[in-house]
């Protein structure tokens, strides 16, 4: 008779530690797996609604830009000591030279980079204003035209205008809300502020100051030739900046970066009584995580550096649009053209290894190795008012 040995089954102790720290480690692979790809889904939801709010961002100023100036026709002026009048006025590189952005006609309230809690524009950036013209058809307001012009020779200068474009309120507000004028014809125009104005016989008799590049009142004498008896008479209502902005913080509430506009406050001459002021308010934002813009200009034929026909897309085709005081100069009012490029980063920030860091024209968005992941856009717009007098 044989003897029987009962061996024992199941898994010992040794088995069991071993199959557990093997199935830890495949869970936490798959959380690890798991927790990666759901940063990667959110980065690239945020990531595509950011892109999708610059697309917006670049709608509206290449509308805005189309129609620079509203009604009166830009492009080349004649050089024969008329004031340079710019309707789109670029900024470019803020802070190098331009280390300030004036809302007021006083200067007194402006834009600057980011202090501490303080938000402000993002150094390196570009920057650009446009003042557009009344939106209201008033067959007055389209019909204006210059009827006698006083003598040159001081910042101010005595305009008759027939028939009267001017609502009231305009005839009698003073300061910024005075109403800001273009005078034109064919490829000349000039721009200045009223400063004091009245009607009769539905003529009105304008006192009319030269500005600076705040648009306040300057010292600037008037040049012959512009204006002159029969150039059309244009109220320029609005005003709009662009700019990469970053919000105020505090605490609870980070600071934001992103595409921002400034406009002038609400105004409705026609209808409200309201004059229009050119002092532009607190930026607003148009899209988060816009980190960088840039903007290459164009100009007529042999206008640009080295009789080229692009501004600011390159090192070497500066047009000195980062000297403040050259915003109002002779080819900031000879453009006809731009090109913008916005890079977004979206709102949650995510990294790469090794990641390339986009070139806009003659920027790398700073800093240069962060190896942030962005989307790029880009626009491109021919004034209307060129082509179409």
């Amino acid at each position: 008779m044989s003897a029987r040995t009962d061996r024992p089954t199941g898994f010992t102790l040794l088995e069991l530690m071993v199959a557990s720290a093997i199935g830890l480690i495949i869970i936490t692979a798959a959380m690890a797996a798991f927790d990666l790809q759901s940063s990667f889904s959110r980065n690239t939801e945020r990531l595509l609604g950011a892109q999708a709010s610059s697309g917006l961002g670049l709608t509206m100023m290449q509308r805005d830009l189309e129609n620079a100036g509203l009604r009166f026709r830009g492009g080349v002026q004649v050089d024969a000591g008329v004031n340079w009048a710019a309707v789109v006025r670029p900024y470019d590189a803020l802070g190098t030279n331009i280390l300030d952005l004036p809302n007021d006609t006083t200067g007194a309230g402006k834009i600057v980079a980011p202090s501490g809690t303080v938000g402000g524009f993002i150094a390196g950036t570009d920057a650009f204003e446009v003042l557009l013209g009344s939106r209201e058809m008033d067959p007055r307001r389209v019909a204006a035209q210059v009827a006698n012009v006083g003598a040159f020779g001081g910042s101010t200068i005595t305009v008759q205008v027939s028939p009267d474009p001017f609502m009231p309120s305009e005839l009698a507000a003073v300061g910024a809300s005075a109403p800001l004028l273009m005078f034109w014809k064919d490829d000349v125009h000039c721009m200045g502020r009223m400063t004091a104005g009245g009607t009769l016989a539905g003529v009105a008799t304008l006192t009319v100051s030269t500005v600076d590049a705040k648009l306040g009142n300057a010292g600037t004498a008037w040049q012959p030739g512009c204006p002159a008896a029969l150039m059309n008479v244009d109220i320029l209502q609005f005003r709009h900046r662009y700019l990469v902005y970053q919000s105020d913080s505090s605490a609870g509430r980070p600071a934001r970066v992103g595409l921002h506009l400034q406009s002038n406050a609400f105004c409705d001459p026609l209808d409200g009584g309201v004059p229009c002021s050119t002092d532009l308010g607190t930026p607003m934002m148009v899209a988060e995580g816009v980190d960088d813009m840039q903007v290459a200009w164009r100009v007529p034929d042999g206008w640009g550096p080295d009789g080229g026909v692009w501004c600011q897309r390159s090192p070497t085709e500066s047009c000195d649009f980062d000297q403040l005081n050259t915003a109002d100069g002779k080819r900031a009012a000879a453009i006809v053209g731009a090109q913008v490029f916005v890079a977004s980063q979206g709102p949650e920030i995510y990294r790469r290894d090794n990641e390339p860091v986009p070139v806009l024209f003659n920027h790398i968005p700073s800093p240069a190795t962060d190896g942030v992941v962005r989307s790029v856009m880009q626009a491109s717009v021919l004034f209307r008012n060129s082509v179409t007098p």
